[in-house]
């Protein structure tokens, strides 16, 4: 019966990522679905601050994320436009991120989604 619960969380876990696919883009991955859940919990984290927060090694690839979840790609195509990142007007080097209303929008279907799928 223990063995069960594992189960049903990854089951979970994959229902939760389609959903964000099937809302945003097939191509969506599991990072970038995680820096919008801490952005979403925890909205004016500093890149850095987020790259602790989720236990991340690469300033880099984080970067590469955050803006493939913007208004603007890495590749400057049109992004999904889900986060924008704002200068911190106390310290000009550091940019704070928040979710757009269409990103706020978003999560919220997703946590409704998610928590009907675990607790249903």
């Amino acid at each position: 019966m223990a063995a069960q619960k594992p189960i049903r969380t990854l089951r979970a876990l994959d229902r939760a990522l389609r959903f964000a696919r099937s809302k945003l883009s097939p191509d969506i991955t599991a990072q970038r679905l995680l820096i919008l859940i801490a952005v979403y919990f925890h909205e004016g984290l500093s890149q850095r601050e987020l790259l602790n927060h989720l236990e991340l090694t690469s300033i880099t690839a984080l970067s590469r994320n955050l803006a493939d979840l913007s208004r603007l790609t890495t590749k400057k195509l049109p992004g999904p436009g889900l986060l924008e990142l704002r200068v911190d007007p106390l310290n000009l080097r550091v940019k704070r991120l928040f979710l757009t209303k269409k990103g706020k929008r978003f999560m919220e279907q997703w946590l409704t989604f998610t928590s009907a799928a675990t607790t249903g």
